[in-house]
């Protein structure tokens, strides 16, 4: 699968900055991890190899030059489609089962007092004639050593094993927060579950908390990039670039300048 080749950028399209300035400005940036971080430089290395290579796609130059992945697929390929702009819920939110859930959320009733395993021996430790004599218990730990409280007293919440889900959806930002409950507190499920629905029902469409880092540097139909390369994907309402999308507390968005623009690029016959 390639990319049609498109003319390289006109002279009045050439960068605001400089490449160094523009690779000093992608590693400032907060939101780039490592992956993106190599996506982004690839693209710009194109975009500025693409004024000595007459008729080559930028995208075509960066998706050489990313190379392959586990022997078939093109790195570039994977990186387009993590970059796709999306909401990326969180773990415990997450279709997973309930087997590795957190626990259960309900109020703890009574306070938790660890109890220790039974002996093996249907006999009494102390009735038990051992071949070979326990070692003597090291303590590592000051003279003034105290114990934490337990999780599940200090919160004071049930902690057993989850098997009930609620999800509760942010009336700002559409974000989805988890609520677990066990098989014993499922009137606590369905309590909570009662009183998010509304709420859920009036929430706005999630906005955006991965990708989008493309068109924050670069000019091109990235909607279209991205529907190639991420299937089913469809595009938010807060916009393609990242630096468009409110911000959990409302804060106006920061700007970064593009490097340079890409024009023409065509995927209908990809």
């Amino acid at each position: 699968m390639t990319l049609h080749s498109v003319p390289a950028p006109a002279e009045e399209q050439r960068p605001k900055r400089s490449f160094p300035e523009f690779v000093q400005a992608v590693y400032e940036d907060e939101r780039v991890g490592h992956e993106a971080r190599e996506l982004l430089l690839a693209v710009a290395y194109a975009v500025d190899l693409a004024k000595r290579e007459e008729d080559v796609s930028p995208l075509n130059i960066a998706r050489r030059k990313l190379g392959v992945e586990h022997g078939r697929q093109a790195r570039y390929d994977r990186l387009i489609a993590d970059d796709a702009p999306r909401y990326k819920p969180p773990r415990e939110a997450a279709n997973w089962g309930p087997s590795g859930a957190p626990g259960c959320e309900a109020p703890r009733l009574r306070p938790y007092v660890y109890r220790p395993r039974q002996a093996l021996s249907p006999f009494d430790d102390e009735a038990v004639v051992r071949m070979h004599p326990l070692p003597a218990p090291i303590v590592h730990v000051d003279a003034g050593h105290v114990d934490p409280v337990d999780y599940r007293n200090e919160r004071g919440i049930c902690g057993a094993n989850s098997h009930h889900r609620v999800l509760e959806k942010d009336p700002r930002t559409g974000w989805i927060t988890a609520h677990w409950f066990c098989k014993r507190h499922k009137d606590h499920a369905d309590r909570v579950a009662e009183q998010v629905r509304e709420q859920n029902e009036a929430a706005p469409e999630p906005i955006p908390n991965a990708g989008g880092l493309l068109p924050c540097y670069f000019k091109a139909d990235w909607e279209k990039v991205y529907r190639h390369y991420r299937r089913g994907w469809t595009p938010p309402t807060y916009g393609l670039a990242a630096d468009d999308w409110p911000s959990p507390d409302q804060a106006r968005p920061r700007r970064y300048g593009r490097l340079r623009a890409i024009h023409g690029l065509n995927l209908e016959d990809a």
